[in-house]
């Protein structure tokens, strides 16, 4: 008679099996991105390198352009902070700088969706209490999709720090609660967009959340000006201003409701007007789906709706900052139920379809619609909600 399989041994034998499938994926990636890539690969991890080498020998930081073969007049666009953050890529060759940077990637991607796996519920397809195999198998099944999805494709392959700022967002609420708060506030001073999750933190009366984070801002804000004196009066007085630094509004790889607002409509004052107008909306929304995670203890769920807030109202949003609707989706298909499932299935195929980041200079027939899909996840996310049909602790509550 053959020998039945326990559940534990199962378990154990789709953690290898899955493991060895995304490691292996992650390894074709790279191999098939280096092979056709050419100059320009990891192209923003080169800038931050050069400009960084550049700032810290005494040399304007903000003055130093990118050289490359088809992209011009590209330099640093992040606050002082974030140099000092990533100087240490300055000592390093370039190729053992791409090879550690990309190796992070993978890892921080892994456990960032190791963290939804573990914080999903007993509510979850994952089941209570998992164990640690069948925790690895289930980061080890979602990663092979995520890694197949533009928002994470681009981050990989330009060599962006968006990711790693989105790590910290995410796992702030993994630390002690007197200690909350302060990734946020260092996410906020490498790039200014996680400043959002303050007036979260003000709303859902997370007073000490809220100090810490800002409190953390301002102290590695001031530490750059005591580094950088030079280069962070010009920041915060005239780089911060300079819009188009960072990329053109209507460029089709935009994908904040600004950008497909500035395709749809013609220019002028009255866009800006319908944007902010919009803008607030949506924010109303994303805070109040949030205030509702909170208060039933979905941290991760809270955290996720004000992620998709980011990418929703910042002016420009490039495809790697859609990272948070990759993981919102991955915390959807977590889940139990028919909509929760449909709905990751929407957002993976919405990101799938990557042919439709290009910058296209003209749009139309399916093309056109293909183009703002993605701009408009955003609001499939922030409709449905951290948990889609289930009803929450809150709307029990009478008030």
């Amino acid at each position: 008679m053959a020998a039945q399989v326990t559940a534990k041994q199962r378990d154990r034998l789709l953690a290898v099996a899955f493991v060895a499938v995304a490691a292996g994926v992650a390894g074709v990636l790279v191999l098939a991105l280096t092979a056709s890539g050419g100059p320009g690969m990891l192209g923003d991890l080169e800038i931050y390198q050069g400009a960084i080498s550049y700032g810290l020998s005494g040399q304007p930081l903000y003055d130093w352009v990118y050289i490359h073969p088809t992209v011009h007049g590209l330099g640093f666009t992040y606050p002082p902070f974030a140099a000092l953050v990533l100087s240490w890529l300055v000592p390093l060759p370039i190729l053992a700088a791409k090879v550690i940077w990309t190796l992070l990637t993978f890892v921080v991607i892994a456990a960032c969706i190791n963290l939804l796996v573990r914080r999903v519920g007993s509510d979850s397809r994952v089941g209570q209490s998992p164990s640690p195999a069948r925790q690895i198998a289930w980061t080890a099944g979602l990663a092979v999709p995520v890694m197949f999805t533009y928002p994470f494709l681009h981050n990989l392959v330009v060599g962006q720090v968006s990711l790693f700022v989105i790590a910290l967002a995410l796992f702030d609420h993994q630390l002690p609660r007197r200690w909350q708060g302060v990734l946020v506030g260092l996410a906020s001073a490498i790039k200014l967009t996680p400043l959002v999750f303050v007036p979260y933190y003000l709303i859902t009366r997370q007073w000490r959340q809220a100090g810490m984070a800002v409190g953390t801002f301002a102290a590695a804000t001031g530490l750059a000006f005591m580094v950088l004196p030079q280069a962070s009066i010009i920041y915060w007085t005239d780089k911060l201003w300079q819009t188009s630094r960072v990329g053109r509004t209507d460029s089709t790889v935009n994908k904040s409701l600004l950008g497909a607002l500035a395709r749809l409509l013609p220019d002028g004052s009255a866009t800006t007007i319908i944007w902010l107008v919009v803008a607030v909306a949506i924010a109303v929304l994303a805070y109040w789906q949030a205030a509702r995670s909170y208060r039933s203890q979905d941290l991760v769920g809270a955290t996720l709706m004000v992620g998709a807030l980011s990418v929703a109202v910042s002016p420009i949003s490039w495809p790697h900052h859609q990272l948070w609707l990759v993981l919102l989706a991955c915390w959807w298909l977590l889940q139990r139920g028919r909509l929760p499932s449909i709905l990751g299935l929407v957002l993976f195929a919405i990101f799938f379809g990557y042919a439709w980041f290009d910058d296209y200079t003209t749009l139309s027939g399916l093309l056109a619609i293909g183009v703002e899909l993605p701009a408009l996840a955003v609001l499939v996310g922030l409709g449905f909600g951290a948990r889609p049909g289930q009803r929450l602790a809150t709307d029990l509550v009478r008030p």
